[in-house]
């Protein structure tokens, strides 16, 4: 409430009388000039509201039926348009006889072979997948039991140097990316196209 405290006790007054729909006090309204300011303030504040309620109003009607206002202007631009259009001279059309034209031979199209889809093969590239947000270990020999040479994040492409060789079961392939290399198995590998360099 900072804002009452600026005013005076006379200007608190004229706006409670205003607002409360009062007819001014004369013996305010004649000698004391913040009661006289306070009062016309905010008999224009409600006249300014009450403007703003009525403009608010149409405007919400103007918003619901607005269809219905586009279409009812949009059918009046088109009969003012179709009025203003001259009318054309009626004329009988003549049939000149034609040659009925050859048909144009269409080239044969030799079909585009389909590009290979890319596959594990050394000297190529694949990227790192299935392993659910997990570094894939890559080892320093192929199998599941060879000590872990470095780790490649899911999403990442690599290199493939070398393989495939075949230990407990699985397809390895020695990759490399950034610097480091290991054998990797098949399964989370996915062969790519060589990337742009």
């Amino acid at each position: 409430m900072p804002q009452q405290q600026r005013h005076s006790e006379i200007w608190w007054r004229g706006h409670n009388d205003a607002m409360a729909g009062d007819p001014p006090n004369e013996s305010y309204y004649h000698y004391y000039y913040d009661y006289k300011l306070a009062y016309d303030k905010a008999r224009r504040d409600q006249r300014r509201s009450r403007r703003q309620r009525v403009l608010n109003n149409i405007g919400r009607q103007l918003l619901r039926y607005w269809p219905a206002v586009l279409l009812f202007v949009g059918l009046l631009g088109y009969g003012g348009w179709i009025i203003l259009q001259p009318e054309q001279p009626v004329t009988e059309a003549v049939v000149l006889p034609t040659r009925t034209p050859r048909p144009t031979p269409r080239p044969t199209l030799t079909p585009i072979p389909p590009t290979p889809e890319p596959v594990l093969q050394a000297d190529s590239f694949a990227v790192i997948t299935g392993t659910d947000g997990a570094p894939l270990r890559a080892r320093a020999e192929p199998g599941t039991s060879a000590a872990i040479q470095t780790r490649f994040r899911e999403g990442q492409n690599v290199r493939i140097l070398e393989g495939p060789q075949t230990a407990d079961g699985l397809e390895w392939w020695k990759i490399e990316a950034e610097g480091t290399n290991g054998w990797a198995a098949a399964p989370f590998l996915k062969p790519i196209e060589a990337p742009a360099p």
